[in-house]
């Protein structure tokens, strides 16, 4: 996995990964959510090509986790988690007019990866191939969504 611009991605021995540096909140109230969210949609990187005027550099995401706790049994907690995902759209730059860049490379690279995860996984799902690799370690996307 290349260690390009951005957040660093750290793993252990047990193939847990964690970020450096990132920003975790407790909310406790959607209003609290929706304030992180558009916060963080402000600092999303875009800029204009020939095809879109406000086209997306980076991919986002925000990461929800729940917590339910029975008020008549405190140890009985249910956690959840969701994770969403605003993807930077793959380029053509011969369509768009751009030079190639170390970004537009990266994001073409770390789609293609999560390309190839998820068709790793359909295809352990289905049966095609139960030992086939999951290539996750290829992109810090695909780390992270793991």
């Amino acid at each position: 996995m290349t260690d390009g611009p951005g957040l660093k991605l750290k793993w252990n021995k047990n193939d847990v990964f964690s970020v450096e540096n990132l920003y975790t909140f407790e909310c406790k109230t959607v209003d609290d959510v929706m304030a992180l969210y558009h916060f963080g949609i402000k600092n999303k990187v875009v800029a204009s090509h020939n095809m879109n005027n406000s086209s997306s550099r980076s991919h986002s995401m925000l990461s929800l986790t729940v917590e339910q706790v029975d008020t008549s049994n405190l140890d009985n907690v249910v956690v959840s988690k969701l994770q969403l995902v605003d993807l930077a759209g793959s380029e053509r730059q011969s369509q768009t007019g751009n030079v190639p860049s170390k970004e537009s490379i990266d994001i073409n690279k770390s789609l293609f990866t999560l390309r190839q995860v998820i068709t790793a996984l359909t295809e352990r799902q289905k049966g095609v191939s139960a030992s086939s690799y999951v290539p996750y370690r290829d992109s810090k996307l695909t780390c992270l969504l793991r």
